[in-house]
């Protein structure tokens, strides 16, 4: 009985959701609607498909529980429409001035509860907690001892500004999720659905397949392409890890380290440029940056991040004497050179960024390419039936990331109501004692503490609004600061406890969720290194003069391939004590800019080689 009554629901699903998607490509082509009435359509449409997209029960759903499924989306439908009806009365009010009347007040009520009941049911419960704790501190502020003491606000005008106005759930966040994001996961549910994403992982094959450890290579070039485009990191695990983990499994990588792999390159994605998961054209909204300046200083950070994973897998690989892929698994060269039209929406997509369209309009034309390109071949062409499953499909993608948007809204809110975010800098300024590195070490904690369970857009909004103003003060560049704060908030995802990546890779993998989690932290070693990189030398950021950035660059490339090696414990053979000491010393002293630190960098990666190299000429004198 039950079984039907879910499959019932499918047709009023895809309407809803193919809806949702049309509204927002109409709005692109024929202009955006005002703010506030654009987020309000956005956001209703996501709570709406939210409860029946992500039952109650799960899995195990009971037919009574579609009730409760479908009240709240038509709870959802009317909370969220009284914004819309009334958006010229609500658009012009003052937050505070103008008292809730008791209907606002019910309203506003209900719109956190269903946001929060989405966001559990997408994203789990740390961000629920955020938010709830949040809520609760901005009411009871007078309560709270010390530095994090504050006046209080009353319920009224909690529920005032978080529900009606542009500070609170309709803010920034929000926004963010209704333009660019929606619109960039749309264009990768489109490369999805016309096989041009399995096109990647065909190239991915080609180009490093027969190496040592070619599978997991692949998985990290895979990852790359599709994860700068694609709107959730779990999403890129899921989309590439299905194909890669097993592949990864069958040529001898262990079980826990094939999730790893993919759980780390999928984080990486959303560093890498031109899209890095949205992330960039919100950073460039909230620091006034252009996208393109970001973008470029993006870029070799991210590169080093690839390049330190790929050694990695390589020093594994060695260790293990594992080989690359048999050669009736690599794909034609000819055939998939012929197929490198293929990549032209996403050649494209950045050939239109950097001609000054705007990111949203950006990604309505590469969505158009796709189309186009797809239509070339029979196997990668869209027919009516197609079209409107990716339609459904990219709405089904995007809710996590409107749920999550929403809470971070209140989050955003409670900052901006309680000052919190000046009174986190003072405390970590006052416990920094006038250093850096400790200030830079407590920020690192909380971006990962709040980035935890969280995608990575919403994870980003919040960090910028708690914990970047410390840096800035303390005098870090606004671009080395927003940059330091987006990496710790995006690696949470693959930091025990709360790995949430590296648990969806080992759900694949069919491997211990804990140690799949440690190995993503060993792997993605360099990735908590590489923000302190270019805090301290912000030519890694491509500032500064060329020769600068030249020297930089050989330096943090030369400690990443030490630290692989040390934390690998394999260089040229298995490293002994003195030698893993050696290169992971090297390595992280080349953090650090100056003649002196890069010095003995050098020395310490010098002493590991050669007695790595003493030690390869003793091996055939024993025997």
């Amino acid at each position: 009985m039950d079984k039907p009554q879910g499959l019932s629901l499918k047709p009023l699903i895809s309407i809803i959701a193919v809806s949702m998607s049309l509204y927002h490509l109409y709005t692109v082509a024929f202009g955006i609607l005002p703010v506030l009435l654009h987020r309000s359509i956005h956001l209703t449409f996501a709570l709406v498909l939210v409860f029946l997209v992500y039952p109650l029960g799960g899995q195990k759903q009971k037919g009574w529980m579609w009730c409760i499924d479908i009240a709240l989306s038509l709870l959802s439908l009317v909370v969220v429409s009284y914004v819309v009806v009334n958006y010229e009365d609500v658009s012009v009010r003052e937050t505070f001035a103008d008292p809730l009347s008791k209907l606002e007040l019910v309203m506003g009520v209900g719109l956190i509860l269903l946001i929060l009941e989405a966001t559990r049911r997408t994203v789990g419960i740390p961000l629920v907690v955020i938010v709830i704790f949040g809520i609760f501190y901005v009411y009871a502020g007078p309560y709270f001892p010390g530095e994090f003491g504050h006046g209080g606000w009353s319920f009224e005008d909690i529920i005032s500004f978080t529900y009606l106005g542009l500070q609170g759930i309709f803010g920034i966040p929000l926004g963010v999720s209704a333009t660019y994001a929606f619109l960039f996961i749309l264009f990768g549910a489109f490369l999805f659905n016309t096989g041009i994403s399995g096109f990647f992982i065909d190239l991915a094959m080609l180009v490093a397949g027969r190496s040592r450890g070619g599978p997991a290579k692949v998985a990290v070039m895979a990852s790359a392409l599709f994860g700068t485009i694609s709107g959730a990191v779990i999403a890129n695990v899921y989309g590439t890890g299905t194909l890669t983990i097993p592949m990864m499994k069958r040529l001898g990588y262990k079980s826990q380290f094939a999730g790893a792999v993919e759980a780390v390159a999928s984080t990486g994605g959303h560093l890498m440029p031109p899209v890095m998961g949205t992330v960039a054209f919100v950073m460039a909204d909230v620091t006034g940056i252009p996208y393109m300046v970001i973008a470029k200083s993006a870029a070799l950070p991210a590169i080093l991040f690839f390049f330190a994973l790929i050694m990695m897998i390589h020093f594994e690989a060695c260790k293990k004497g594992l080989r690359g892929l048999p050669e009736e698994e690599i794909p034609d060269r000819v055939g998939t050179l012929k197929n490198s039209y293929l990549l032209l929406p996403l050649i494209f997509l950045v050939y239109i960024i950097f001609q000054g369209y705007t990111p949203f309009r950006a990604a309505f034309f590469a969505i158009l390419a796709t189309m186009a390109v797809g239509a070339l071949k029979k196997e990668t062409r869209m027919g009516p039936k197609k079209l409107l499953q990716t339609l459904e499909k990219g709405a089904r993608d995007s809710l996590i990331i409107a749920a999550a948007t929403a809470s971070a809204g209140i989050i955003v809110g409670v900052v901006s109501m309680t000052g919190v975010g000046l009174r986190v800098t003072g405390i970590i300024i006052s416990l920094g004692e006038g250093t850096l590195l400790i200030p830079l070490f407590l920020t690192m904690i909380a971006c990962l503490i709040l980035g935890m369970g969280i995608p990575s857009v919403p994870a980003y909004m919040i960090v910028a609004a708690l914990a970047v103003p410390t840096l800035v003060k303390l005098g870090v560049s606004m671009m080395s600061a927003h940059l330091f704060a987006l990496y710790f908030a995006l690696i949470s995802v693959i930091t025990p406890p709360v790995a949430l990546a590296a648990y969806a890779a080992a759900s694949i993998a069919d491997s211990n969720m804990l140690r799949t989690g440690l190995t993503a932290f060993r792997l993605g070693i360099v990735a908590y290194v590489v923000p302190y990189m270019f805090v301290y030398s912000p030519a890694l950021l491509l500032m500064g003069s060329w020769r600068n950035v030249v020297v930089s660059a050989f330096t943090a490339f030369l400690g990443a391939t030490g630290l692989a090696a040390g934390m690998e414990r394999y260089f040229l053979r298995e490293t002994k004590i003195h030698e893993t000491l050696a290169f992971v010393s090297g390595g992280l002293l080349l953090i650090f800019p100056g003649i002196q630190t890069d010095g003995l960098g050098i020395l310490f990666l010098g002493l590991g080689l050669l007695s790595q190299l003493i030690g390869i000429r003793r091996i055939p004198a024993k025997d």
